[in-house]
């Protein structure tokens, strides 16, 4: 006998039209939420990669902005604007630089060459000299020489050559922009006075440089010789002490 309650049950799981048309309109209210999400998804991706961009590119412009006044700054001349960036800002930095003994000298020296170009510069070819800049000029000068003269004093302590050769380079700086400001004050008389505060400061330093040098030069030499006859001594007993083995081994031989 057929199974009439098998089809009925089959006809009654059929949807009727108003739950077929709430299907549709949950279908259609999930398909746009999953295709907000998606594109609010893709939109925030693209935010965070625009953000990332903006950010980079505001860093690369600091970094460019900050470098190009750096470099100009290093043509600065006291009284100019970015005279206290040259100083203060691209100076110190170099200076953090200089870890050892040797290298904080060299910089030292350097430094001391730096102001006295700037000296020769503003004479030259820039504003002049005042009373201000030339008191200013006379303080840095003093101030880095002094500096370069403690890092080679300890230098000396643990290497002595080398401090020799880092304090004639100071020595060398020293005399050579001696004779550049001797050329210059004869060429400006009206600076002349001015000029030759800053050469005395110059050559007072060169004067206390150059006796280091001196006292270097006699501490190797000393040391030199110390070494030298060590040698002589150790050479000397080691041939009596072959003269004795070879007397003896002829005595042996004789007996």
């Amino acid at each position: 006998m057929p199974n009439f309650n098998h089809h009925i049950h089959i006809q009654e799981a059929v949807l009727t039209r108003e739950e077929k048309a709430i299907l549709r309109v949950r279908l259609r209210t999930h398909m746009r939420e999953e295709q907000s999400f998606s594109a609010s998804a893709q939109f925030s991706l693209a935010s965070f990669f625009y953000s990332l961009r903006v950010v980079a590119l505001g860093f690369a412009s600091v970094v460019f902005v900050t470098g190009g006044i750096s470099y100009a700054a290093e043509r600065a001349l006291p009284g100019d604007m970015l005279y206290t960036v040259k100083i203060e800002v691209n100076e110190r930095l170099r200076g953090w630089t200089a870890i050892s003994q040797e290298a904080q000298a060299e910089w030292s020296i350097a430094q001391t060459g730096r102001r006295l170009e700037e000296v020769e510069r503003l004479v030259v070819g820039g504003s002049g000299l005042d009373d201000a800049t030339r008191d200013q000029m006379v303080s840095q000068v003093e101030k880095s020489a002094n500096e370069a003269g403690k890092a080679i004093a300890e230098l000396k302590t643990e290497r002595i050559e080398v401090a020799a050769g880092t304090n004639s380079r100071l020595e060398s700086s020293l005399r050579i922009h001696e004779r550049a400001l001797m050329q210059v004050a004869e060429e400006r008389e009206d600076l002349s006075s001015q000029i030759h505060v800053i050469l005395e400061t110059v050559r007072r330093k060169a004067a206390s440089v150059s006796e280091i040098r001196q006292e270097i030069e006699k501490e190797i030499d000393a040391k030199d010789s110390s070494g030298s006859d060590g040698k002589d001594i150790e050479a000397t007993t080691t041939d009596i002490s072959v003269d004795k083995k070879l007397q003896e081994s002829a005595t042996t031989t004789a007996l």
